[in-house]
Order: structure tokens, then sequence, then C-alpha cells
């Protein structure tokens, strides 16, 4: 009965039986493409699972196999091949190296017709890492025959096919029965509905397929209309809480990733930190034990700097007063030389005068004078006596000079005196010196005379060591040049300037030149103590100042501050103390 009623109805609703007809050939292919899908992922999940076996074997026995091969351990070689075998899917092992074909092959890696298509090969190289280089010493392949992958895949096959027949007569007896009654005409409408549904406004939808409320088609589709209103809300609610979401996870995450920093940051400090306390600690234990000795070394050492400044001091006060005898040595070596010629010339006006005398007296003796014997007598007295007189004045000049140079040097008395005379009177007593040179001395003054309360003795030395420094290393011999001797005033201050254009000093000499015993031209007199003396004298007994500039043949420049009353500098200085 039920089956005539079912022809009935098939033959009645054609439509319905046409599409039963699409539904059921649709599904028997998708079944058949299926079932060829499930065959292909089966075979290529065998397949795979070779690989890995493959790949694993190759990871495990690389570094073994490369030991072997360099070690040349061919019997090695061959037991891990076998042990390989034995691995699943591996049915033959072949090495090589680069030197020679197979080293070693075993198992199977052809069929008996020779050919290797039907085997699956993986092949990769040994390698020789030594010293951070990379070198390839062989090839090892493994071979696995494809007859696993396909039994695998025909026990699968037959599975499937039998499943797939099951279901197939199962759907169909199973959509033919409820199909049309059931679902086709209902689902058309609610297709038809769900169709017309606006996926921006689902607010305003509405499914209205069911007439009983209370069956299953009613409760699908009150269902469906609260999954649509839940739809709308909960997508409303979802975008703006996706959004929070989003904006909370970019703050968080920030937050971590500094909060991460900072507390890698602070690991590192501390661990720094630890490892230089405790490197200090061990330091410190060191150092404790060597500073112990060391203080007591130390007590030792000052006593004997203490007592080898002491003897430096001796020294430097005996080296002090050396080079001022020898100055003073070389200064009367120079006026005596100077003092020579007008005595010479004196000595021979009065012997001429003493001879022209003689005769005039043996003429009148002898009654033979005559007046123009006694006119040429009374010319050549006259020359002769302006003659004796203007070298005796000289040399007169010439001691004073000598006498009032060598007697403030040696008495080092605080006196006034006009400076610019007595420079022009140490010049005189160095004019055997600079006779001898082509440099000219140009001296320059704001006020003549310049009077000075100070010490004349320690400014001949300044005048002479500038004079005889420069003469020395200003200029080579017989060069020419132009020294300038500048004085003025300043407020209370005398300001000396004594430029010379000559072969200028390095940055070198600059910072040296006040050392003792610094020369750069010993060869030729220096003796490196002749600055260091100006500069002890105006430092320490003339409480000024003295600076030097200088470049590489621009000249030199030294320039002299100091009080012009030094007198009352001591006597501010003692009421000071007092």
């Amino acid at each position: 009965m039920l089956l005539c009623d079912y022809w009935e109805l098939k033959l009645v609703r054609s439509l319905s039986i046409k599409l039963l007809a699409i539904v059921l050939t649709v599904y028997f292919i998708l079944a058949i493409l299926v079932t060829a899908v499930h065959v292909y992922i089966e075979y290529l999940h065998a397949q795979n699972e070779v690989y890995r076996v493959v790949e694993a074997s190759e990871n495990n026995f690389k570094h073994k196999l490369a030991f072997d091969l360099l070690n040349e351990d061919y019997d090695q070689l061959k037991i891990s091949a076998k042990s390989i075998l034995g691995l699943p899917h591996i049915s033959g092992v072949v090495i090589t190296s680069g030197q020679t074909d197979n080293i070693v092959s075993v198992g199977t890696i052809s069929n008996d017709t020779g050919q290797e298509d039907n085997f699956i090969s993986h092949s990769f190289p040994l390698l020789n890492t030594s010293k951070n280089t990379t070198t390839e010493i062989g090839t090892i392949t493994f071979y696995s025959n494809k007859d696993f992958i396909i039994n695998n895949v025909q026990q699968s096959l037959f599975l499937l096919l039998v499943n797939a027949a099951i279901n197939i007569a199962a759907v169909f007896i199973l959509i033919s029965v409820a199909f049309k009654l059931l679902l086709s005409t209902p689902l058309k409408k609610l297709t038809t509905q769900i169709s017309k549904i606006n996926p921006s406004d689902l607010g305003s939808s509405t499914i209205t397929v069911a007439r009983n409320y209370e069956d299953e088609l009613g409760t699908l589709q009150k269902a469906l209309n609260a999954m649509i209103s839940k739809t709308s809300e909960t997508i409303s609610s979802l975008d703006a809480a996706n959004k929070s979401l989003e904006y909370t996870i970019e703050e968080k995450t920030d937050e971590l990733n500094k909060t991460i920093a900072q507390l890698n940051e602070q690991h590192s400090k501390l661990e720094n930190e630890i490892d230089v306390r405790q490197k200090s600690e061990k330091e410190l234990e060191c150092s404790l034990g060597n500073l112990q000795n060391a203080q007591s070394k130390l007590i030792e050492s000052e006593k004997e700097l203490e007592k080898s400044l002491n003897e430096l001091q001796i020294a430097q006060s005996q080296l002090i007063e050396s080079e001022k005898m020898a100055a003073l040595g070389r200064l009367v070596a120079g006026v005596a030389h100077e003092i020579n010629t007008p005595v010479g010339l004196s000595l021979t006006g009065i012997s001429h005068f003493q001879t022209t005398v003689q005769e005039i007296a043996r003429l009148f003796e002898e009654g033979e004078l005559e007046e123009s014997d006694f006119t040429r007598f009374i010319n050549e007295s006259q020359e002769l006596s302006t003659t004796i007189q203007n070298s005796l004045q000289r040399a007169a000049d010439l001691i004073r000079s000598f006498k009032l140079v060598a007697v403030d040097q040696s008495a080092e008395q605080i006196r006034q005196f006009d400076i610019i005379q007595y420079l022009n009177e140490t010049m005189m007593s160095l004019k055997n010196k600079l006779k001898q040179s082509k440099v000219v001395f140009v001296v320059n003054t704001q006020s003549d005379p310049l009077i000075i309360n100070n010490y004349p003795g320690s400014w001949a030395q300044i005048f002479t060591n500038f004079i005889q420094n420069t003469l020395i290393h200003a200029y080579d011999v017989q060069s020419e040049g132009k020294v300038e001797l500048n004085f003025y005033t300043k407020d209370s201050r005398l300001i000396f300037e004594f430029i010379d254009d000559g072969k200028g000093m390095s940055t070198e000499s600059i910072d040296k030149i006040f050392e003792p015993f610094y020369t750069t031209n010993r060869a030729n007199g220096g003796s490196g103590l002749g600055m260091n003396v100006v500069f002890n004298i105006v430092q320490q007994k003339m409480f000024g100042t003295i600076s030097v500039e200088s470049q590489i043949n621009e000249g030199t420049k030294f320039v002299i501050n100091v009080p012009i009353d030094i007198q009352s500098k001591l006597e501010g200085d003692e009421n000071g103390l007092i």
C-alpha cells in the first residue's frame, strides 16, 4: 500500500521526483568524489608517513654516519645502514663519497626489472664541520617501496566503498519517503523568506512559514526569529566589544612589553651589580693586604722623599747662585774686552804725546825750535788730548756701568732706579756680544725716565739672560733680526715685553722652557738654567708673573708683570702676616 502511494505521488509530483533524482545523483557523485578524496588523502598520509620516517632517520643518523665516513670506518657504516633497514618503510640504504661511487649499499633499491620508479628516495649530504667551516664528505640515500603506500590505500578503499554504498542506499530510502512530505514545501518557503533577510537590517526581518507553531517547523521558526533578533543584538554588541577589546589589548600589550623590558633591564643590571660586587669584594680583600704593605713602604718613601726634596732645594739654590756667578763672569770678560780698546788707544796717544814732547824739548834745547814746529806741537797735543780724554771717558763709563751692575747683582738690595737707563747700562756691559751679532735691539717706553722701586741686580740678571738666550737660540750666527724691549705701566704694575722675530718655539718647548736644565741648544752654550732663573726671580722674588707666546718661524714674546714698588708689596705682606 505504501509502495503504491509512493509511485502515485511520484507520477503526480514529477517536479519533486526530478528534484529528488537530482539530489540523489548529486549525492552519488559527491559520495564518489568524497571517496576519491579519502583515497587520495590516505595515499598522501601514507606517503607523508614514509617521508617522516626518512627525515627522522636523517636527523638521527647523519652525524654518526658523517663521523664514520670521515674516519673511513666502512664496516661501521655497513652496520649502521643495516640497522636503518630495521626502521619501518625503509627498504634500502646507499652511501657514497666524493672520491668513489657507492661505499655501502644494503637492502632493495629497485624492482626485478631494475626500474626505480616504484621507489621513493630521499638523499642528503654528510657534512664535516670544523673550525667554523663546513665541507661535504659524502651523500646518503634512503629508499622506500611504494607497495607499502598502495597496500594501505587498497585496504582503506574497500572500507570506503562499502561505507559509501550503505550510505547511498539509506539516504535514498529516507529522502524518498520524507523529502516531499516533510521538507520540500516548507523548506522552499523557509528558503525563500531566509533569502529575503537583509543582513544589514536583521531587526526588521521575520520568518512566517509554519501554520502550527507547536510542531518542529514552528519551533524552528521561533528559534530562527529569536536567533535573528539575538544575532542582530550580538553583532552590535560584538562590534562595540571588538573595538573596545582591540583598544584594551593594544594598551595591555604595550604595558606588558614595557614591563617585560623593564624587568629584563633590571634583571640584567642586578646580575651585573652582583658580578661587580663579587669581583670588588675579592679585589678589595687583595687590595687591603696590598694597601697595608704599600702603607708601610709609603711611610719609608715619604721620609726618603722629604730628604731628597731638601737636598734638591739646596742644590737648586746652589745652581741658581752658580748661574748668577757664571753670568757675572761672562759680564766681567765682556767688560774687560771692551775696556781694552779705549785703554789701548789712551796708552798709544800718551806714548805719541811723550815722543812729541821730547822732540820739541830737543829742538828747544838746540835752539832750532821754530814757530811752525811749536804750532804743529800744539795742534797734535790738542788732538792727542782729545783722543785720550774720549778713550778714558769711554773706559770710565764702562767701568761705572760694570760696577753698578756687578754691585747690584751681588748686593741684591731694593732701591729706586730708572729701569730704561739701567737697561742701557746693562747692554753697554754686553756690548762685546751685541756688536758680534747683526740683531738690532729697539727699546720702546711709555715714559723716560721710568722710575721703579725694585731689585736692580735682579733686573740686570733678567736683561742679561733674555739677551743671551735670544742670541743663542732665536737666531743663527750672523743672522739679521729685530728685538723689541717694550716698557709701560698699568695701574701699579710694570709691564715688560721682550719680543723677537727669530726661530720661535714648538709647543713642547713652550711647556718646558721654565724647567731647570731644559735647553734646545746645549752645543752652542745653552745651560738650561737661564729661563728658570728668570722665572724664579719674577715669581718668587718680585711677586710677579711671566708668560710666553711663540710659534715656529714667527718669533717669541715674553711678558713680565711685576709691582712698580716692590717695597710696598713686601711691607703690605708683612703687615698682613702680623
